[in-house]
C-alpha cells in the first residue's frame, strides 16, 4: 500500500501534458527558411544553439508547464500553473517568431511571408498552445 500523501502522487492531465509537449516540440523544430535556397531554418533549437539568449525562457516556461501538468489532474492550482507558464511561453515564443520574421528582407508581393518555405514548428506550437488553453478551461470547470 502506498502511504505517500495524495498530493505527492502525480495525476497527469492528458490535454495539458500533450499540449505543452506539442508546443515545446513546435518551438524546437524548424519554423521557416529565409528562402528555398537556404538550408538553415529559423527554429527555437537554432536560437538555443546560437547563444544564451532570452529564447531560452520559452523552454523554461514550457518545462515548468510540463512539470505542473503532471499534477494538474489532481489539482486545479497545478492546472492554472500549467496554463500560466504556457501563456508566458507562448508570449515569448510569439515575440521570437516575430523578430525572426522581421529579420527577413521584405519580398516583392503583398503576401511575401506566405511564400516562405514553412516547416511544422509554427502549426505545432499553435496546436499545442490551443490544447493547453482548452485543457486549462476544462480543468477549472471541473
Amino acid at each position: 500500500m502506498d502511504d505517500s500523501p495524495r498530493w505527492y502522487r502525480p495525476a497527469p492531465s492528458p490535454l495539458l501534458l500533450v499540449g505543452t509537449a506539442t508546443a515545446l516540440l513546435g518551438y524546437l523544430i524548424p519554423w521557416f527558411r529565409a528562402s528555398r535556397r537556404h538550408r538553415w531554418s529559423y527554429s527555437g533549437w537554432a536560437y538555443l544553439e546560437e547563444s544564451d539568449s532570452w529564447a531560452w525562457w520559452v523552454v523554461v516556461f514550457l518545462v515548468i508547464a510540463i512539470g505542473a501538468s503532471l499534477w494538474a489532474g489532481r489539482s486545479v492550482e497545478f492546472a492554472l500553473l500549467t496554463a500560466g507558464a504556457t501563456v508566458a511561453g507562448m508570449f515569448i515564443a510569439g515575440a521570437v517568431v516575430a523578430v525572426s520574421l522581421g529579420m527577413l528582407p521584405e519580398g516583392a508581393t503583398i503576401d511575401w511571408i506566405g511564400g516562405l518555405p514553412f516547416g511544422l514548428g509554427i502549426p505545432l506550437m499553435a496546436i499545442g498552445f490551443g490544447t493547453v488553453i482548452a485543457g486549462a478551461l476544462a480543468a477549472v470547470r471541473r
